[in-house]
């Protein structure tokens, strides 16, 4: 038998540029999108966070996809 995964769902977590504190440094805030289809293109997923940072008019430092996948052996 060999183990293989099952996507279960998926999330999508946008790493924001909120300003800067008082000694300079960068300041960040992450907003995390639950039940994002397992499914979906990384595409279309990247193009919504995008889309979501154009109207929260914030400049978007990186975009993570974090994925839950079961491991079952058959």
């Amino acid at each position: 038998m060999t183990a293989s995964s099952v996507k279960l769902n998926s999330a999508l977590i946008l790493k924001l540029k909120i300003g800067v504190d008082t000694k300079g440094n960068d300041l960040y805030k992450n907003i995390t999108l639950k039940k994002v289809k397992a499914s979906a293109p990384d595409q279309d997923v990247f193009d919504v966070a995008q889309a979501i940072t154009f109207i929260l008019r914030a400049p978007l430092e990186s975009v993570l996809r974090q994925n839950v996948d079961e491991i079952v052996n058959r």
